[in-house]
Protein backbone atom coordinates (compact mmCIF):
# COMPACT_ATOMS: atom_id res chain seq x y z
CA UNK A 1 0.00 0.00 0.00
CA UNK A 2 1.06 3.11 -0.43
CA UNK A 3 1.81 6.13 1.85
CA UNK A 4 -1.14 7.97 0.87
CA UNK A 5 -3.25 5.37 0.83
CA UNK A 6 -2.15 4.40 4.21
CA UNK A 7 -2.73 7.57 5.88
CA UNK A 8 -6.23 8.16 4.37
CA UNK A 9 -7.22 4.37 6.33
CA UNK A 10 -5.40 6.24 9.69
CA UNK A 11 -7.37 9.23 9.16
CA UNK A 12 -10.47 7.28 8.53
CA UNK A 13 -9.84 4.93 11.80
CA UNK A 14 -9.19 7.98 13.88
CA UNK A 15 -12.86 9.44 12.90
CA UNK A 16 -14.46 6.06 12.79
CA UNK A 17 -12.61 4.39 15.77
CA UNK A 18 -14.37 3.39 19.47
CA UNK A 19 -13.12 5.68 22.13
CA UNK A 20 -12.02 3.31 24.67
CA UNK A 21 -15.14 3.58 26.68
CA UNK A 22 -17.33 2.46 23.72
CA UNK A 23 -14.97 -0.76 23.40
CA UNK A 24 -14.97 -1.80 26.97
CA UNK A 25 -18.80 -0.94 26.55
CA UNK A 26 -19.05 -3.12 23.58
CA UNK A 27 -16.34 -6.15 25.34
CA UNK A 28 -18.69 -5.98 28.42
CA UNK A 29 -22.11 -6.23 26.70
CA UNK A 30 -20.86 -9.25 24.50
CA UNK A 31 -19.47 -11.11 27.17
CA UNK A 32 -23.21 -10.62 28.75
CA UNK A 33 -24.74 -12.03 25.85
CA UNK A 34 -22.08 -14.85 25.25
CA UNK A 35 -20.78 -13.53 21.90
CA UNK A 36 -17.12 -12.18 20.64
CA UNK A 37 -16.17 -9.39 18.13
CA UNK A 38 -14.83 -11.62 14.53
CA UNK A 39 -15.94 -15.43 14.42
CA UNK A 40 -18.31 -16.84 17.06
CA UNK A 41 -16.01 -19.37 18.14
CA UNK A 42 -16.61 -20.91 21.40
CA UNK A 43 -13.29 -20.16 23.06
CA UNK A 44 -13.27 -16.60 21.42
CA UNK A 45 -16.62 -16.08 23.62
CA UNK A 46 -14.51 -17.44 26.29
CA UNK A 47 -11.51 -15.35 26.27
CA UNK A 48 -13.86 -12.38 25.33
CA UNK A 49 -15.92 -13.49 28.96
CA UNK A 50 -12.68 -13.10 30.64
CA UNK A 51 -11.15 -9.85 28.93
CA UNK A 52 -14.81 -8.39 30.16
CA UNK A 53 -13.58 -9.44 33.90
CA UNK A 54 -9.61 -8.47 33.65
CA UNK A 55 -10.87 -4.55 31.80
CA UNK A 56 -12.90 -4.08 35.09
CA UNK A 57 -10.33 -4.88 37.29
CA UNK A 58 -7.43 -2.98 35.35
CA UNK A 59 -10.06 0.07 34.76
CA UNK A 60 -10.65 -0.43 38.93
CA UNK A 61 -6.95 -1.73 40.00
CA UNK A 62 -4.61 0.98 38.18
CA UNK A 63 -4.03 4.04 38.68
CA UNK A 64 -0.95 5.72 37.09
CA UNK A 65 1.14 8.09 39.13
CA UNK A 66 1.89 12.07 38.56
CA UNK A 67 5.42 11.37 38.27
CA UNK A 68 4.68 8.71 35.36
CA UNK A 69 2.13 11.20 33.67
CA UNK A 70 5.02 13.96 33.70
CA UNK A 71 7.02 12.55 32.33
CA UNK A 72 5.35 10.73 29.89
CA UNK A 73 3.40 14.25 28.90
CA UNK A 74 7.28 15.32 28.16
CA UNK A 75 8.00 12.64 25.25
CA UNK A 76 4.43 13.66 23.97
CA UNK A 77 4.20 15.69 20.65
CA UNK A 78 1.01 18.24 20.57
CA UNK A 79 -1.86 17.20 19.16
CA UNK A 80 -0.70 13.36 19.34
CA UNK A 81 -3.36 10.55 18.31
CA UNK A 82 -3.04 7.41 19.12
CA UNK A 83 -4.66 4.19 17.15
CA UNK A 84 -5.17 0.43 18.35
CA UNK A 85 -6.21 -2.09 16.79
CA UNK A 86 -8.01 -5.35 18.84
CA UNK A 87 -10.57 -7.20 19.33
CA UNK A 88 -12.34 -8.25 22.25
CA UNK A 89 -11.24 -12.22 22.66
CA UNK A 90 -7.69 -10.92 22.65
CA UNK A 91 -5.80 -11.07 26.42
CA UNK A 92 -3.56 -9.09 26.19
CA UNK A 93 -5.42 -6.37 24.77
CA UNK A 94 -7.81 -6.65 28.45
CA UNK A 95 -4.46 -6.68 30.08
CA UNK A 96 -2.94 -3.55 28.70
CA UNK A 97 -5.53 -1.39 27.01
CA UNK A 98 -6.65 -0.01 30.19
CA UNK A 99 -3.52 1.27 31.37
CA UNK A 100 -3.11 2.94 28.04
CA UNK A 101 -6.73 4.49 28.04
CA UNK A 102 -5.55 5.72 31.66
CA UNK A 103 -2.60 7.53 30.21
CA UNK A 104 -4.41 9.20 26.95
CA UNK A 105 -7.23 10.24 29.27
CA UNK A 106 -4.74 12.30 31.64
CA UNK A 107 -2.60 13.42 28.99
CA UNK A 108 -5.46 14.63 26.81
CA UNK A 109 -4.71 12.01 23.86
CA UNK A 110 -7.35 11.58 21.44
CA UNK A 111 -7.18 7.32 21.13
CA UNK A 112 -9.43 5.42 19.41
CA UNK A 113 -9.89 1.56 18.97
CA UNK A 114 -10.53 -0.15 15.63
CA UNK A 115 -11.39 -3.66 15.14
CA UNK A 116 -8.62 -5.95 13.27
CA UNK A 117 -10.92 -8.06 11.95
CA UNK A 118 -12.88 -5.55 9.90
CA UNK A 119 -9.80 -3.44 8.78
CA UNK A 120 -7.25 -6.20 7.66
CA UNK A 121 -5.52 -3.92 4.80
CA UNK A 122 -4.54 -1.42 7.60
CA UNK A 123 -3.35 -4.66 9.79
CA UNK A 124 -1.41 -5.56 7.03
CA UNK A 125 0.82 -1.91 7.02
CA UNK A 126 1.68 -2.97 10.57
CA UNK A 127 2.64 -6.79 11.04
CA UNK A 128 4.46 -7.84 13.89
CA UNK A 129 7.23 -10.58 11.59
CA UNK A 130 4.06 -11.77 9.34
CA UNK A 131 1.59 -12.28 11.55
CA UNK A 132 -1.45 -9.68 12.79
CA UNK A 133 -0.62 -9.43 16.26
CA UNK A 134 -2.91 -7.94 18.52
CA UNK A 135 -3.00 -5.12 20.43
CA UNK A 136 -1.12 -2.92 17.91
CA UNK A 137 -0.82 0.94 18.53
CA UNK A 138 -0.20 3.47 16.15
CA UNK A 139 1.47 7.02 17.71
CA UNK A 140 0.21 9.47 15.06
CA UNK A 141 0.86 13.06 15.10
CA UNK A 142 -1.66 15.84 14.60
CA UNK A 143 -1.30 15.77 10.69
CA UNK A 144 -1.04 11.81 10.79
CA UNK A 145 1.99 11.08 10.33
CA UNK A 146 3.30 7.59 11.80
CA UNK A 147 5.49 8.13 14.67
CA UNK A 148 6.50 4.83 16.52
CA UNK A 149 3.79 1.59 16.83
CA UNK A 150 3.93 -0.90 20.05
CA UNK A 151 2.77 -4.45 20.51
CA UNK A 152 1.07 -6.82 21.37
CA UNK A 153 2.82 -7.53 24.41
CA UNK A 154 5.43 -5.57 26.66
CA UNK A 155 9.01 -6.79 26.20
CA UNK A 156 9.49 -8.90 28.88
CA UNK A 157 6.41 -11.11 28.05
CA UNK A 158 7.56 -11.30 24.31
CA UNK A 159 10.82 -13.00 25.32
CA UNK A 160 9.40 -15.30 27.60
CA UNK A 161 7.14 -16.28 24.79
CA UNK A 162 9.81 -17.49 22.22
CA UNK A 163 11.23 -19.22 25.19
CA UNK A 164 7.81 -21.35 25.78
CA UNK A 165 7.14 -21.41 22.34
CA UNK A 166 10.77 -23.14 21.59
CA UNK A 167 9.87 -26.07 23.76
CA UNK A 168 8.95 -29.15 22.22
CA UNK A 169 6.29 -29.62 24.87
CA UNK A 170 4.69 -26.28 24.30
CA UNK A 171 1.13 -26.29 25.61
CA UNK A 172 -1.32 -22.99 25.42
CA UNK A 173 -2.83 -23.38 27.97
CA UNK A 174 -0.05 -23.79 30.59
CA UNK A 175 0.89 -20.71 28.31
CA UNK A 176 -1.93 -18.86 29.06
CA UNK A 177 -1.96 -19.29 32.71
CA UNK A 178 1.52 -17.86 32.77
CA UNK A 179 0.72 -14.96 31.48
CA UNK A 180 -2.19 -13.95 33.33
CA UNK A 181 0.24 -14.57 37.01
CA UNK A 182 3.22 -12.69 34.47
CA UNK A 183 0.50 -9.45 34.13
CA UNK A 184 -0.48 -9.79 37.56
CA UNK A 185 2.10 -9.43 39.23
CA UNK A 186 3.59 -6.61 36.47
CA UNK A 187 0.75 -4.25 37.58
CA UNK A 188 1.55 -2.47 34.80
CA UNK A 189 5.51 -2.08 35.75
CA UNK A 190 7.18 -2.99 31.90
CA UNK A 191 4.60 -1.57 30.19
CA UNK A 192 4.91 2.02 31.83
CA UNK A 193 8.65 1.85 31.23
CA UNK A 194 8.30 1.02 27.55
CA UNK A 195 6.39 4.04 26.91
CA UNK A 196 8.92 6.45 28.72
CA UNK A 197 11.72 4.80 26.89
Amino acid sequence: MDPNQCRELLIKAMSEGMSYAEYAALNKQLAKEGKTTGPQKEAYVNYTKLGAARLKRWEKMYTPSETFLQTLAARVQAGEQWLVLSETWCGDASHNLPFIAKWTKALGIEFRVILRDENLALMDEFLTGDRRSIPKLIRLSSDFQILSTWGPRPAPLIEHYKAWHAKEDFNKSDWLLFVQDWYNTDKGGSLEAEFLA
